[in-house]
């Protein structure tokens, strides 16, 4: 029996093969989809669960009203927990090294990008392998380091043993030793502690590992817990441990706690630092939503044409059932044929994944490879057998119910049973299709925004290069005089701070900022600082509004001078014109307001403009090494680049040449909105192939069904216009009432997206008429075709049999 419902289903697919191709084409592609997203979705959420503890690490973050949440936590926290909590059994601090340049002769230095300052508990609370070394001293003393594979294969040749070897590292302006005490396996790809070397954490100033330094967060604390049971007891002994080392005035709350994330659940919070499509649980929601609506178009497609071929299967039933076949049997046979449409869909499905795998990685910036988990191929292949299930079963319930005499008597012409549901299913293909499609405009639009938004300044052709140690930036009149004298370059500014790149944050009590400050609020104000020069405001084309800029003719300028933005007058309770001449210090420094600038753009459009204050008077302690600013003179680029990098080698000669442009530097801030863009375009286009295949194939049906009337019409002198207009409206009129439908559901997810941008466009109609039209096209060019060739057709063939 089994083998006879085989061979009918061959039978039946190689007999209709428009209906075939249709199908498996719409349910391959959707798969596909679906396969690649189920990987990434995969690699996401196994991100820190091969640690043999996994479930019992927690990273330890801090809430404050001024830091807002972050994993930013101070040196004495980890032995802290240790003695004062019992729900923790080991901490560890972790901070990263920055780049390390290392060199095993002291002259070829090579830069590893990705170094970490830790303890010997490191190996204790995490599983990375250590290959060589031991793991309970690798760490122990100063000035130890531990490399990868990789780095120890860059650094030494194959024969030599690089435990107890000497590596000198270059650090600012000096040179330090380290002794090689360990090799260890790089980190996997779902890690989210990344590293190439590690060092070990007495190796870092004294000055960043004060016992009582509780108010200097600049460190990670990670905590093995004695049971995954004692995260739920954790605020509360943070509540203890806080009350115990801030101390606060009587009665006052200390106004900060910690907090522990999960590991396993660190990569996929609001905590995570990664970019892009990864560690952001929106998108892996946004993507798997996408996904399975791509995959109910192309099972509505089955449905769709299903129930509109029961004309040519609705005797087959009748035939059947008068021959003894049970209902069961027939439904059966229908599902059977479903699922084994399914199956082969998947295998299609399956060899386009890895064709478009490459693809996938390089359209959303990802890394993910295809796994040899048989049980994660093994349930991709469940789902499809339940997918051709739940596809076929409203058609083989629909089609094994029909009368035998009726189908029988009627030749096979039924009425108009299942339009319905047809008509609902095509509703809803093209409602999410046409969602895709205001959503793409609507991305696209708001990238335009950012990308043609005044930021306040002039960027184009402003190069920023890194300083390479503290003695060029010491020396810094004296390069910025000597990189004038090029032809290539027309301005020159150096500063700590450019657009961009701020990353100082300073607050302070409006009274103690100003003592004439008229702020409404007592809440510290946040001003993000940087030193500059003369020339800083004039190279960026900044707008003064009130005041001067700093003049080399005031020496005063260099110590007292400060110059503002608009928005950090306004904070102060001051117009531009008021702040002139009010006192102002931050940081116990005191001075006057000289100058208040137009608000400018120091990072993207998701941030409000904040308070921004430049002062030329240097501030040891966020200050000591910066960025040179040059305005580079049109077709002279590349010669004026190999210039600077030449003047700022006489300052290190091993220095790693670093440098962006600004209008990329502000251009790369919207990579990933860029990406989304690209990715939501791909699957709005393939959403609306799968579902024009399928009213295609409706279309098709329609007008074989219709034949006879259309020559009929034709006969009684009905015009090939008119007949294309009867066979086409009524698809047209569903197309509309999707487009309406989306219109809502659009709206809202797009003007979601759109909150993550303190500016943004707004959504108006103009995109939702431009959706609506694009796919009106697309609908009625699907439609026509048939309607076009039933209309030209000889109507005495299609009457000739009557």
């Amino acid at each position: 029996m089994i083998n006879n419902y085989i061979k009918i289903a061959w039978r039946n697919l190689t007999q209709h093969t428009s209906y075939t191709v249709i199908n498996i084409f719409g349910l391959a592609v959707a798969m596909a989809c679906c396969i690649l997203i189920a990987l990434y979705a995969k690699e996401e959420l196994s991100f820190d669960d091969f640690h043999k503890n996994a479930d019992r690490i927690v990273s330890v973050g801090l809430e404050s009203g001024f830091f807002g949440r972050t994993l930013s936590t101070p040196h004495p926290l980890a032995d802290a927990m240790e003695e004062e909590m019992p729900a923790v059994e080991k901490a560890i601090r972790l901070n990263g090294t920055g780049p390390l340049k290392l060199s095993k002769d002291g002259q070829n230095f090579a830069e590893i990008e990705t170094g970490k300052y830790t303890e010997t508990a490191f190996f204790d609370i995490f599983s990375f392998d250590l290959i060589r070394g031991n793991p309970a001293k690798a760490l122990g003393s100063p000035h130890s380091i531990i490399l990868t594979e990789q780095v120890s294969r860059q650094l030494f040749t194959s024969s030599e043993n690089p435990l107890g070897q000497s590596l000198y590292w270059q650090r600012g302006d000096t040179v330090e030793a380290l002794e090689v005490t360990g090799i260890v396996e790089a980190p996997p790809q779902n890690s989210s502690i990344r590293y190439q070397a590690i060092v070990s954490y007495n190796t870092l100033d004294t000055m960043r590992r004060q016992p009582d330094a509780w108010r200097s967060y600049s460190l990670n604390t990670y905590a093995l817990l004695s049971s995954k049971e004692s995260l739920s007891s954790l605020p509360g002994q943070f509540e203890k441990l806080v009350r115990a080392h801030y101390k606060t005035r009587e009665g006052e709350e200390p106004g900060m706690t910690f907090f522990g994330v999960p590991l396993t659940g660190l990569h996929l919070s609001e905590m995570s630092s990664d970019v892009g499509f990864t560690g952001n649980r929106s998108y892996l929601y946004l993507f798997g939503s996408v996904a399975l609506f791509i995959l109910i178009i192309a099972c509505v497609n089955y449905v769709n044409l299903a129930t509109a071929r029961t004309s040519l299967r609705s005797q087959e039933v009748g035939v059947r059932k008068t021959l003894g076949a049970m209902r069961g049997q027939i439904v059966g046979q229908f599902l059977g044929e479903s699922v084994f449409l399914a199956v082969i869909s998947y295998l299609f499905g399956f060899v386009i994944s890895l064709m478009a795998l490459p693809y996938f990685n390089e359209l959303f910036g990802t890394n993910v490879v295809w796994t040899n988990n048989y049980l994660f191929l093994g349930s991709l292949l469940l789902t499809a057998v339940v997918i051709g299930i739940l596809a076929g079963f409203y058609p083989a319930i629909y089609l094994s119910g029909f009368s035998p005499a009726k189908v029988l008597r009627s030749k096979g012409v039924l009425g108009p049973a299942g339009s319905w549901l047809r008509k609902t299913l095509v509703v809803t293909q093209f409602a999410i299709a046409m969602a895709l499609i205001i959503s793409a405009l609507v991305v696209y639009q708001q990238l335009n925004f950012t990308q043609t938004k005044d930021l306040g300044f002039n960027g184009e052709q402003v190069v920023s290069v890194e300083m390479p140690n503290y003695q060029g930036w010491r020396l810094r009149d004296q390069i910025r005089s000597t990189l004038l004298k090029q032809s290539g370059i027309q301005e020159v500014s150096v500063a700590s701070s450019v657009p961009s790149g701020f990353n100082v944050r300073l607050g302070q009590k409006p009274e103690k900022i100003s003592p004439r400050a008229q702020a409404n609020t007592d809440e510290s104000i946040v001003f993000s600082p940087a030193v500059v020069d003369y020339n800083y405001i004039d190279l960026l084309d900044i707008e003064l509004l009130a005041g001067r800029n700093f003049s080399s003719d005031l020496a005063t300028d260099k110590t007292r001078g400060y110059i503002i933005n608009k928005k950090g007058a306004a904070k102060l309770g001051w117009t531009p014109e008021e702040a002139i001449g009010k006192p102002f210090g931050i940081q116990d420094s005191e001075g006057e307001i000289i100058g208040v600038t137009e608000n400018f753009h120091i990072s993207s459009l998701k941030e409000e403009i904040g308070a921004v204050v430049l002062q030329m008077k240097e501030a040891s302690s966020w200050s000591s090494r910066g960025n040179i600013l040059a305005r580079l003179a049109p077709g002279q680029i590349q010669e004026s680049m190999n210039v600077i990098e030449e003047e700022l080698e006489k300052y290190d000669a091993n220095m790693t040449f670093h440098y962006d442009f600004l209008d990329d530097k502000f251009d790369a801030m919207y990579r990933t909105e860029r990406r989304l863009a690209k990715v939501v375009s791909l699957f709005t286009f393939i959403a609306i192939v799968i579902a024009c295949l399928g009213l295609y194939g409706l279309s098709a049906f329609s007008v074989e069904r219709r034949v006879k009337e259309v020559g009929i019409r034709k006969v009684l002198g009905a015009t090939a216009t008119q007949v294309v207009r009867l066979l086409s409206v009524d698809f047209l009129k569903l197309v509309l009432l999707g487009f309406l439908i989306s219109i809502p559901i659009a709206w809202y997810a797009m003007n979601q997206w759109l909150q993550d941008f303190a500016y943004r466009i707004e959504i108006g109609p103009g995109i939702f008429v431009l959706a609506g039209a694009a796919a009106m096209v697309i609908a009625l060019a699907t439609v026509s075709w048939q309607s076009v060739r039933a209309a030209v057709a000889n109507p005495v063939k299609s009457l000739r049999s009557e």
